[in-house]
């Protein structure tokens, strides 16, 4: 007979009980038996049943269902009812962690087994079954990788990521390839393509052929934007990193593809070619927040190129004082600009090319090495390698060009070369496409080069990459390019690539330790606290993605002839500011007394009000300024605030909301 649930109180563990009444009625529950439990959790109380209703179950198929209620004023059972839909959540599920994959809500076709190595994981995954969470929070964070640990003894599937229902929006898909055996476990990453914002059900939908099992799952996570290693910079696109230490800086100089905004051909401003007219500067002293110093050169200080088009990878590198730029204008040969600072102004010595092989296009992506004796060498080449050695005015050849009678394995363009401890090296980028970070050594400057393999070996997630490799501080860091923060915008591609960077380590025989994709990797490591406390430029930053950001008094152009020659070290400020958008310092060290207020220095024609929040988004605020008009771009005045519970060291989130007209930040400071 199928049974209810009655209760019987007392004044004590041992009775006297008396009974009280029925708190779950004859209902159809599709069970014969019922058996209850009671708890209260998080100031909500719960009530544990029996129910058959899963598929096949019934009175000796049984399963744990829960519904929610509240005590009566006297402190009796109301009468509960069993539902279908069961509880709501108390607390916010984050899927920016480590997850079991038996965590769910509700699943279907699945079953759980456990050994050893693994504990407990999902099994009998077939064509069609689903997994589903609940409520997951994904807050103001943007989702960007998706990570699973899986196995598969035949040929795998996939698993989509949709969110509100199983076939809702598709936020990413796994491929998961056969790994060998069931209990063979890999674990893959892949990008998510489609972003969702606050909350929502979560679904992972398992496809593949129908009839036989196709994986076993362990556990899963997602990273936000804050949890991966995402590009450098996000004011503009970038690519072709090449770094130089002076000092106690490490200044890296890039080249800069277009936005949209940035092509003045109204045809070509959703092309998916090369739009690259000028060449960037950027600075850091701790890794992780870095001023970015706009143009330092562009084609228009090469008069005798003959294309409006194609600033393509550079390096530069100091001798006695000056700063040497080396510059291919692709299908013209290599040029040089000279300059007295790393910022410029760069100025071009020769008036013609440095090298020039007319009879093919190969002369591109220079790199300059001075080696202990003084001796300097310039490697390039795509899709064959040169090098030849430079005199120590550094703007003539010394040796004629020789072509390597041997092709490096894999390579294609953008050779890096450098030392360290008597061993040469030889960065590039790997055979096309997807271009990966290989490298090969020698024992001398010139060669013969032994290919070593990858630093970063190719992936579909990403189309290009191009080497730029240094010493800073002790460590070794690698810098690369992706297509990751377009990303954020579009999976439709353009050539709009982003810097990355990591931080690289050696074996005993000198050989590179391999790097995952960058994507895969921690955020870099931050080398010395930041310190609010001095003027801190507006485009000083770990993270600005919406912003923009120019030189003052110089108009952003796209057309190589409305550009100034260079210019060299420029103020700049922080322009094209939303609502939701904010700047996000890293490790700003406010100290043990705290700081008492700040000072922002804008110009406006309308004003927005910034609010200063600690370690993230929702994280505490501590001050707030209001940027209000002050009668012209060209007119910047401070704007202040009062701080309070600002001590030790912070993340720091300048949050813009209530923007209107045009603002333009300068610098900030805090007291």
């Amino acid at each position: 007979m199928p049974e209810h649930i009655s209760y019987s109180t007392a004044p004590s563990p041992t009775g006297p009980w008396t009974y009280a009444g029925e708190i779950m009625p004859l209902c159809d529950t599709k069970s014969f038996t019922n058996h209850c439990g009671v708890a209260d959790y998080k100031g909500h109380s719960y009530f544990f049943y029996h129910t058959g209703k899963l598929p096949q179950g019934g009175g000796f198929g049984r399963s744990v269902a829960v519904e929610e209620f509240k005590y009566n004023a006297d402190g009796s059972f109301p009468t509960i009812v069993p539902t279908d839909e069961g509880v709501e959540p108390v607390d916010e599920f984050s899927p920016y962690r480590k997850v079991e994959a038996e965590t769910m809500a509700f699943s279907k076709g699945l079953k759980t087994e456990q050994n050893d190595e693994v504990g407990v994981y999902v099994t009998d995954i077939h064509n069609g079954d689903y997994i589903k969470l609940q409520s997951v929070c994904f807050c103001n964070k943007i989702p960007r990788t998706f990570t699973a640990r899986v196995a598969s003894g035949l040929r795998g599937g996939q698993i989509e990521i949709r969110v509100d229902s199983i076939g809702g929006q598709l936020l990413g898909r796994l491929e998961v390839p056969g790994t060998g055996g069931w209990e063979k476990w890999q674990t893959l990453t892949t990008d998510l393509t489609n972003y969702a914002k606050g909350r929502h059900d979560l679904y992972f939908v398992f496809t593949g052929r129908k009839g036989p099992k196709l994986m076993n799952f362990d556990w899963w996570e997602m990273r936000g934007l804050e949890q991966v290693n995402m590009p450098l910079f996000q004011t503009k696109y970038t690519a072709d990193p090449s770094p130089m230490v002076v000092g106690d800086t490490l200044f890296l100089y890039t080249s800069h593809d277009s936005s949209p905004e940035d092509i003045a051909d109204e045809n070509e401003k959703n092309s998916a070619g090369f739009f690259m007219y000028d060449w960037l500067l950027w600075s850091t002293t701790d890794m992780v927040n870095w001023t970015e110093h706009g143009a330092v050169a562009s084609l228009k200080d090469f008069t005798w190129r003959s294309r409006e088009n194609g600033a393509w990878a550079i390096q530069t590198v100091e001798r006695n004082g000056k700063y040497y730029l080396y510059a291919p204008l692709h299908g013209h040969g290599i040029g040089v600009l000279v300059a007295d600072s790393p910022y410029g102004p760069f100025r071009d010595p020769l008036g013609k090319p440095l090298v020039w092989q007319q009879e093919h296009w190969d002369d591109i992506d220079p790199t300059v090495y001075i080696d202990d004796d003084g001796q300097a060498y310039m490697y390039w080449g795509n899709p064959n390698t040169y090098y030849a050695l430079l005199n120590e005015d550094m703007i003539s050849l010394k040796s004629d060009i020789v072509k390597l009678d041997y092709h490096i394995d894999h390579y294609q363009e953008g050779p890096w070369l450098y030392k360290r401890d008597g061993k040469y090296y030889l960065a590039y980028a790997s055979t096309c496409c997807p271009e990966a970070l290989g490298y090969a050594m020698s024992d001398s400057p010139t060669g013969p080069w032994q290919s070593k393999g990858y630093i970063m070996r190719p992936t579909e997630r990403n189309r290009g990459n191009h080497p730029g490799i240094c010493q800073y501080k002790n460590h070794w860091y690698a810098f690369g390019q992706n297509y990751d923060l377009m990303h954020l915008d579009t999976f439709v591609h353009h050539e709009r690539r982003s810097v990355s960077a990591t931080e690289i380590t050696y074996n005993a025989d000198g050989t590179i330790k391999e790097e995952p994709y960058w994507l895969d990797q921690k955020p870099m490591e931050q080398l010395h606290w930041l310190n609010p406390y001095q003027r801190v430029e507006a485009e000083t930053m770990a993270w600005g993605y919406g912003l923009k950001s120019a030189k003052m008094g110089i108009e952003n152009t796209g057309i190589v002839a409305n550009m100034l020659p260079s210019t060299g070290k420029k103020n700049m400020y922080v322009y094209d500011i939303n609502d939701g958008e904010y700047i996000r310092l890293r490790g700003v060290d406010f100290g043990s007394k705290g700081a008492k207020s700040f000072s922002l220095s804008a110009a406006a024609t309308g004003g927005c009000t910034v609010t200063l929040r600690l370690d993230s988004l929702k994280g505490e605020v501590v001050g707030t300024a209001v940027v209000s008009g002050t009668g012209s771009l060209e007119k910047y005045r401070l704007f202040s605030g009062k701080v309070k519970n600002a001590s030790g060291v912070h993340d720091l989130y300048i949050c813009f909301s209530k923007a209107s007209g045009d603002v333009r930040l300068d610098w900030w400071q805090f007291k």
